[in-house]
């Protein structure tokens, strides 16, 4: 007995984008990379570049609409001329979602404590605070395994532009 392709095709893609939809729900871990933006205030220290940034993610999702997530993130080492600057952070965010079919578009906003060692041939410094940290995202997932994209800024006291705009992988376990 044969069945006709498009009803056959049409019912695999209805279960495919059920399992698609549903929140994963639970604890999970993840890493990203991407494009990281340093940019100190020119009276403090004079470094401004784009350069590969990364993070790490540990987070929980109680429910589908709210996540609480621990993350490291490496702004790698931003340089203007000889002067260099190596900034990295250890952040606490809470995370709300907008559960739409397929996609999760979600906010974020938090803190984070971030370490910066800056050096010049005449001059360095060692600064370390706790500031502002936000962020919107998208998301998708394929049963445990899902997906980002987002855009994250941090409000360093010494800086005028820190962000991280990555994409990433996100596995949850249960």
């Amino acid at each position: 007995m044969s069945y006709p392709p498009a009803p056959a095709l049409l019912a695999i893609a209805l279960l495919g984008a059920a399992g698609l939809s549903q929140a994963d729900n639970g604890f999970y871990i993840g890493g990203s990379l991407g494009d990281s933006m340093q940019q100190f205030d020119a009276t403090t220290f004079d470094v401004h570049s784009d350069t590969t940034g990364y993070k790490f993610a540990a987070g929980w999702r109680p429910l589908s609409a709210f996540a609480t997530e621990l993350d490291y993130t490496n702004f790698g080492r931003g340089y203007g001329g000889v002067n260099y600057a190596d900034t990295d952070g250890l952040g606490l965010f809470a995370l709300g979602f907008l559960p739409i079919p397929v996609v999760d578009l979600y906010g974020k906003l938090g803190v984070v404590d971030w370490r910066t060692d800056a050096q010049s041939p005449f001059y360095g410094f060692h600064r370390t605070g706790t500031d502002l940290g936000y962020g919107f995202g998208a998301g998708t997932s394929w049963g445990s395994i899902g997906a980002r994209i987002e855009y994250e800024r941090y409000e360093i006291q010494h800086a005028s532009d820190m962000g991280l705009a990555s994409v990433g992988l996100i596995w949850t376990f249960f």
